[in-house]
């Protein structure tokens, strides 16, 4: 029998794991990593994400950007994040090109949406550290042209971001992104948002 809390310990190192993961630390077979892992849920000390996808951290920032690949933080995460807001998320909108059977996850206190996009739309984001684990995280500019692209945040929400922070964001960047992220039909609306931010 693997020490419980070597096990535990172990387990902490991965921001998500599966029973492949307690396989190899144990050394044991998967028969005995389903067991080692029914025992754990039980007693609350990991949580199952969905199928064979584990945690044994509470924090939903450091397990986003680990359920599908390529994958990033944007939304009001991200302006949170980069202290664009005070506002605390509720949801964490990660941005992924992966089919995904569920979209929302309910994790912690809170909720993991996921938002599919086109691989041309996987840009503005970059690695970024939250205690102690590596995390991609989009960047001011992406996650502003995010929340409109994908209506995460309301116009007139965004622009009063942008007014308050106007010295610390690239203007002319954001429409950039967001002309780069949209489809056809929401162009005219975005330029016409364009020309709004540059007099907010």
């Amino acid at each position: 029998m693997v020490n419980r809390l070597y096990l535990l310990k172990e387990l902490e190192k991965y921001p998500v794991f599966t029973s492949k993961t307690i396989a190899d630390i144990t050394g044991k077979g998967k028969k005995y990593a389903n067991l080692i892992l029914f025992r754990l849920k039980k007693t609350g000390e990991i949580t199952m994400l969905e199928r064979d996808k584990y945690t044994s951290h509470k924090d939903p920032m450091i397990v986003a950007t680990h359920m599908s690949w390529p994958s990033y933080i944007s939304g009001w995460a991200a302006l949170q994040y980069h202290h664009l807001t005070e506002q605390l998320p509720f949801c964490i909108e990660v941005i992924t090109t992966r089919e995904r059977k569920r979209r929302m996850l309910e994790f912690s206190f809170g909720r993991i949406r996921f938002i599919r996009t086109s691989s041309k739309n996987m840009f503005g984001y970059a690695k970024e550290q939250a205690r102690g684990f590596e995390i991609f995280m989009a960047e001011k500019e992406k996650a502003i042209a995010d929340c409109y692209a994908f209506n995460l945040v309301s116009e007139n929400e965004l622009k009063e971001i942008i007014s308050r922070h106007r010295n610390e964001l690239d203007v002319k960047l954001i429409q950039k992104y967001i002309m780069q992220t949209i489809r056809r039909t929401l162009i005219k609306k975005a330029e016409g948002f364009g020309r709004r931010m540059e007099n907010a």
